[in-house]
């Protein structure tokens, strides 16, 4: 507080001295010895005189602010005194106690600071000592309470486990109580807890007991307590050892008819696989071209079993008879096939049909399913190559046409165009014929469709001078003009 007090001090002397200065920098000598003169009046004080007529008003002026400087801090220190004087009165009166310094004026000496700090310090002491002993006594009276409290509670808590307090029968002090009380209370719990474990260990026991009973009943034997007079632990020994006995026994009775069911299921296994290899055996025979055997001409199982393995080993036996027959009987021209070129291209077929016309289609489909593999392959080359030279991958429409176009060549390779130059025809013993067949191709027909088709597509319009100045292009072209004798 009497720092906040002297800082306003300090601020409305640096106004006053600005003002001042502004003044000073804007009136005449004569008007500032008037301002000066007024100012000093204010403080009931009259101005210096000039010493004589002739004294220079800078020189008077300076004397009369000097005048008002000295009496401004005069006014000041005053000021200060009567701030901290009335400070320090409001701290004295709120303590309770009465200022020496009332009806007095602080202004005028500086010993009544001292003195009213000096009060001040007194009362606080003594309110210091005086808060002291209201708190110990307060102290005291709580820890009274306390106690008291605590010997209610303990004598309510040895009432209700049902014994009377020693309190009630031997005059002792209220500390001296509360330690025989709690002695006393202690004493009884720990009885009490032991009659409580013992009770529930009884419990226990009965529960346990019970239980065995139950489970042994419940696998349909009798408790042998029932019938034998034992006390209460050597019952469950007894108990547990009887349910032991006949979980053993049940376990024995559920393992042999795991056993025997693990048997049944074998056996029925075995029989179900039996019938899955008879049915397997039947069908080899089938696809091997012969007929089963009927399982009535057979007394079980097992010997139907045998007699169809038997029937495929001879059907095997025939089978490779005739194999090697076929072998015997294939052609030079059919083994060593003719060499091939960029002009001519040779394919091979076979196959067996009980029909003579039948093996002849059969056997010439399967050589125009060689060539047609051959000749996808060879134009699917040529058309890759022409796709690279002519810089045209990227366009996806070109490339998928010109693979289109490939595609319909390679169909028409197989239905005409092809020549059958060698044919044999073989006689099997079971009644079957296999016929040998040999076709010629010329390329050239292929390739000139092809470049045919490429010149008529008009998705190819805008590329094809690109694809018809690539070599493999040319090339095409070239096989194009032997092929025709152009």
């Amino acid at each position: 507080m009497m720092k906040k007090i002297f800082k306003n001090l300090v601020l409305i002397l640096l106004i006053l001295n600005f003002n001042i200065s502004l003044a000073d920098d804007h009136l005449s000598n004569k008007d500032l010895i008037k301002d000066l003169k007024q100012k000093i009046t204010e403080f009931d004080v009259k101005p210096f005189k000039k010493k004589s007529l002739f004294q220079k008003s800078e020189k008077y002026i300076e004397i009369l602010k000097s005048q008002l400087s000295d009496l401004k801090k005069e006014k000041e220190k005053k000021d200060k005194i009567r701030a901290l004087t009335n400070e320090l009165e409001r701290e004295i009166i709120a303590l309770g106690g009465r200022p020496l310094t009332e009806g007095q004026d602080p202004s005028e000496t500086d010993e009544v600071i001292l003195s009213l700090r000096k009060q001040l310090e007194e009362i606080k002491a003594i309110k210091a000592e005086e808060k002291k002993a209201k708190e110990k006594a307060a102290a005291i009276a709580l820890e009274k309470k306390q106690i008291k409290a605590a010997k209610k509670e303990l004598i309510k808590e040895i009432k209700a486990l049902g014994v009377k307090p020693v309190t009630e029968t031997n005059p002792i002090d209220e500390n001296n109580e509360i330690i025989a009380l709690r002695k006393q209370l202690e004493e009884i719990k720990k009885t009490k807890d032991k009659l409580k474990a013992d009770a529930e260990k009884e419990e226990r026991i009965d529960e346990a007991k019970e239980e065995l009973i139950k489970e042994i009943e419940a696998l349909g034997a009798k408790p042998i307590t029932s019938t034998q007079d034992i006390d209460q632990d050597e019952e469950i020994i007894a108990l547990k050892k009887q349910l032991d006995e006949i979980r053993a026994y049940k376990e024995d009775q559920k393992q042999k008819e795991i056993a025997d069911a693990e048997k049944k299921k074998t056996e029925e296994e075995f029989q179900e696989n039996r019938n899955e290899l008879i049915n397997k055996v039947k069908n080899e025979i089938i696809k091997l071209g012969g007929t089963p055997a009927l399982e009535f001409e057979v007394t079980n199982q097992d010997q139907y079993v045998e007699a169809l393995k038997k029937q495929i080993d001879e059907i095997k036996a025939l089978k490779e008879k005739e194999e090697k027959e076929i072998q015997q009987s294939i052609p030079e021209w059919f083994i060593m096939l003719p060499s091939g070129s960029e002009e001519v291209m040779y394919v091979r077929g076979t196959a067996i049909s009980d029909d003579l016309q039948l093996s002849i289609d059969a056997a010439t489909n399967a050589g125009l399913r060689e060539l047609g593999k051959k000749m996808n392959t060879r134009l699917a080359s040529k058309t890759k190559e022409t796709v690279r030279q002519a810089n045209i991958g990227e366009k996806v429409s070109s490339k998928t046409e010109m693979n289109r176009i490939s595609t319909i060549v390679v169909k028409e390779v197989t239905v005409k165009g092809y020549e059958v130059v060698e044919t044999k025809m073989v006689s099997l013993d079971n009644g079957n014929y296999r016929t040998f067949i040999l076709l010629k191709y010329q390329i050239g027909l292929a390739y000139k469709n092809y470049i045919d088709q490429l010149k008529k597509s008009d998705v190819l319009k805008a590329d094809f001078k690109k694809i018809e100045n690539t070599q493999a292009f040319k090339e095409l072209e070239l096989y194009v003009a032997e092929f025709s004798g152009a």
